[in-house]
């Protein structure tokens, strides 16, 4: 019997967003932390287990619009729009989509910030070895 396929998602108010720039139109978000959802359901939804890994996200062509005053911030909450689909605080993995994105992250500290992104696409890579943190039930 094979193993079933796994589903995977970024939860964003669980993530910590570390650096943020613009290069050559492109907007680069750095995560130190990014609380990535497994389960054989629905990401966010469904019994699964909880991993920590760093992620790099890339927005094409992007358009920013808000800022973030000091990073690293942990996120409280946001949403992913693509393909005729609005995600609420979660977003896909694997991540790498050509077409219209809109991105919105608010940071949790004393003062909410927000920051919102536009672009042509975008691509996630995660970086070094996810690492165990819980058994999610919802």
């Amino acid at each position: 019997m094979s193993e079933r396929q796994k589903n995977r998602a970024i939860e964003i108010h669980d993530s910590v967003l570390d650096a943020l720039s613009l290069e050559n139109g492109d907007a680069v978000l750095h995560f130190s932390h990014l609380y990535i959802h497994e389960t054989e359901g629905v990401p966010g939804v469904d019994a699964g287990t909880g991993w920590s890994q760093q992620g790099k996200l890339t927005i094409d062509d992007a358009m920013v619009d808000g800022s973030i005053s000091e990073l690293p911030r942990d996120l409280w909450d946001g949403h992913v729009a693509m393909g005729g689909t609005i995600s609420d605080n979660m977003i896909p993995v694997p991540l790498d989509y050509v077409g219209r994105i809109e991105l919105r992250l608010e940071a949790w500290g004393a003062v909410s910030e927000v920051v919102s992104f536009t672009g042509t696409g975008a691509k996630l890579e995660l970086i070094g070895k996810a690492e165990y943190v819980e058994e999610f039930k919802p």
